[in-house]
């Protein structure tokens, strides 16, 4: 971006803020809706996929071929019907098709770790990481949901499904930190926290909004039938989160022009998806034939050069991180809601700011208005009244929710590193 951002950098020092939060605050609640299995994207080889708001045991072990028993047995709780966004299941393939399988919790808490042997398959003629249909799916997440959750009066009608939740709320310009949150799944009867909550019994979990909507059988018959046919599961109430922060890496731009190539390149460290240094990273980056920044990166990025806009929008950043193995997603337009909501799932955000949040300075180009005085940060967390950014200048700290927003909001661009 462009030079004029980097004047005060010898009189600021870079100082790095690890943030742990308290407040609480009210979120906005979401419609729950159970994701088909072919929505979810695992594929064979895949190693780590993040579980998002909607996913169920039932769908991932479709997708996955490993039992529901066994994902819930990974995800460390006795209710099958609760997992957490933000979550990660990571699968450490073997040449002979099985795998060894690691569930984390959105706080990096490993919860289970096995190996996938044949009695742990859906179908064992198939290997791990082929998707399933039919009975055998459907049957055993009946069974595992009999053995969990059935008391002797009821059955569940979504066969051990699991929450995954996060704020579906979006805002396409500016907002209250106090009315907006991300939310990783819990008990839906508790207000607030990030942990999830496992109902003693049948009979708490009926009393609460929970993903299982209960049904009274009318002969064991019905039951059976019932764990057969997966139905819509009811609403649950959103948990509140009121505070998270990744624990991004800070990477130095030095006096490069490359904020947008530090940012990005804190998310894909923090993912996994690299070990390289900023020198490296530069060497595959998207460049612009045509100086047009929505292209790739325009001008000069080595040095400032006056007069020259210098920096590169959200779709080439995409494209670069794609380069990695990164599941990146342009959320511009989503607001500081979509940032929470990916940073709740476990997800740095790259987002386009005004320079120590000074007020914009606008210049027109060829391919249209430049934020002259633009800048580039990792946010990586969030709390009531705050957002904690990684900033490739000053380094990691947090920023006043009303000053993040104003210089955020001057053109909305972010992109969720996946």
């Amino acid at each position: 971006m462009k030079m004029t951002k980097l004047v005060s950098v010898s009189t600021v020092a870079a100082t790095v803020l690890s943030g742990l939060v308290l407040a609480a605050s009210p979120v906005q609640a979401a419609t729950w809706t159970a994701r088909k299995p072919a929505e979810i994207q695992i594929t064979k080889g895949q190693k780590v996929y993040t579980i998002q708001w909607g996913d169920t045991l039932w769908a991932i072990s479709q997708r996955t071929n490993i039992t529901v028993a066994k994902l819930a047995q990974l995800n460390g709780v006795a209710n099958p019907s609760f997992i957490m966004t933000g979550a990660t299941l990571t699968l450490d393939w073997s040449q002979a098709g099985t795998a060894t399988a690691t569930m984390t919790a959105p706080d990096g808490t490993v919860t289970g770790q096995s190996a996938i042997q044949q009695q742990d398959k859906v179908d064992p003629a198939k290997s791990v990481g082929t998707a399933v249909a039919g009975s055998k799916v459907t049957q055993a997440a009946g069974q595992t949901a009999s053995s969990n959750e059935q008391s002797s009066t009821s059955t569940p009608s979504e066969p051990a499904s699991s929450v995954a939740s996060s704020s579906q709320a979006t805002n396409s310009g500016a907002s209250s930190s106090s009315k907006e949150s991300g939310s990783t799944n819990a008990n839906p009867s508790s207000s607030s926290g990030s942990s999830a909550v496992t109902p003693s019994s049948s009979s708490s979990q009926e009393s609460s909004s929970s993903a299982i909507k209960p049904s009274t059988p009318s002969s064991s018959s019905a039951a059976s039938s019932s764990a057969d046919q997966p139905s819509t599961p009811s609403t649950p109430s959103e948990p509140v989160v009121t505070q998270k922060v990744l624990g991004v890496p800070f990477v130095s731009q030095g006096n490069t022009m490359l904020c947008e190539g530090s940012s990005l390149l804190e998310g894909l460290l923090y993912k996994g998806y690299t070990t390289q240094n900023l020198s490296q990273f530069v060497q595959t980056m998207p460049l612009s034939a045509d100086n047009n920044p929505y292209d790739g990166y325009s001008g000069e990025w080595r040095h400032n050069v006056d007069g020259t806009y210098q920096g590169m929008m959200a779709t080439p950043v995409v494209q670069w991180a794609a380069k990695y193995g990164s599941k990146a997603v342009n959320i511009s337009g989503q607001g500081t809601a979509g940032i929470k909501r990916e940073i709740t799932n476990g997800n740095s955000v790259v987002a386009w700011i005004t320079y120590d949040y000074a007020a914009p300075e606008f210049k027109q180009m060829s391919w249209g208005r430049a934020v002259w005085n633009g800048h580039v940060v990792n946010v990586d967390g969030f709390k009531d009244g705050a957002y904690h950014v990684v900033d490739p200048v000053f380094g990691a700290r947090w920023i006043n929710a009303g000053t993040f927003e104003n210089a955020f909001n001057v053109t909305g661009m972010a992109v969720a590193v996946r």
